[in-house]
């Protein structure tokens, strides 16, 4: 069965970071906590389609169900003291449904989208802003015209403003954000003070300082 529909893909920023040092008992309970914060983020008719690992794939025929979808979801990974931030990409168009699985340059090109977002940020293709029209609230700001890998058109993009709070600190060596009311494992370096999730962390920073510094 084929459909036209909003697909969002999310990723976990920073996990193969996380898992590295903190091994896979914490990947498994980050995935965990995160499944949960992605089923309380499911607006309207808003389904989850698929999960590989730290990535999930939402789908709704309703385009501003999915809008809603992933600004609820960033907004609660990134309120989320040790956690880790989400990027995201969002596309619109026809899919092929088949015992569940969903194929279709739809997947493809969202996928490609996603993997131009940086931390926290939800990039849309024009054709989902398009779907989307104008509603109180909502606005996007270019993101540029990019080729994408293994597409043959040139795509403009658009980043969706969020309602966020500001930024917690990240730790720079496993990724985590770091709530400063929680924790108090800190370090200062060339004039910059930088968060830690344990001493474990810190400890790995004090090693090679600059090798972490300049995480965005």
């Amino acid at each position: 069965m084929e459909k036209t529909v909003a697909i969002l893909m999310a990723d976990l920023t920073g996990y193969t970071a996380m898992t590295d040092v903190h091994g896979g008992e914490s990947a498994a309970k980050i995935v965990h906590k995160y499944m949960q914060l992605v089923d309380k983020s499911l607006s309207g008719a808003t389904q989850l389609v698929q999960r590989i690992g730290d990535q999930v794939v939402l789908m709704s025929e309703n385009p501003l169900d999915i809008l809603l979808s992933a600004r609820q979801l960033n907004e609660s990974t990134q309120e989320e003291h040790q956690f880790l931030s989400i990027h995201a990409g969002i596309h619109y168009g026809p899919v092929f449904l088949e015992n569940g699985n969903l194929f279709g340059s739809t997947i493809n090109i969202a996928s490609r989208i996603m993997n131009l977002a940086n931390r926290g940020q939800i990039i849309c293709s024009s054709a989902f802003v398009n779907s989307v029209g104008a509603h109180p609230g909502v606005s996007f700001k270019s993101f540029g015209i990019h080729k994408l890998k293994n597409v043959m058109n040139e795509v403009e993009v658009f980043e969706l403003s969020t309602n966020a709070s500001p930024a917690l600190p990240v730790d720079p060596v496993c990724h985590m954000l770091i709530d400063p009311g929680k924790e108090h494992y800190t370090f200062t370096f060339q004039e910059k003070t930088f968060h830690f999730c344990s001493t474990h962390c810190l400890d790995i920073f004090k090693t090679n300082p600059e090798s972490f510094a300049n995480l965005d």
